[in-house]
């Protein structure tokens, strides 16, 4: 191999890993630690509520925050459907 043939492959693979730096640089640096959002106020639960399941389409089938009922139930946060004592 001649000097130029090898000069003309190491040029050729610096202009791949220079595209390849350029196309996957955004990919890396975008997952920056960042403080949470001014509006992320964390509550506690109220005294006695669970999180269930709640049998509705409205809650998407999803665990959600159930409250207790004077009747021995929980009552969903979400649509106001409620679970059983047994829950």
């Amino acid at each position: 191999m001649t000097v130029a043939e090898i000069a003309l492959i190491v040029a050729v693979w610096g202009v791949i890993a220079w595209a390849v730096a350029v196309r996957l640089g955004p990919l890396v640096r975008r997952h920056q630690p960042t403080e949470p959002p001014a509006y992320a106020a964390f509550t506690q639960p109220p005294a006695g509520a669970r999180w269930l399941r709640c049998d509705t389409t409205a809650c998407g089938h999803m665990t959600t925050l159930h409250t207790p009922q004077p009747s021995g139930a929980y009552g969903c946060t979400g649509c106001g459907h409620t679970a059983g004592a047994g829950a």
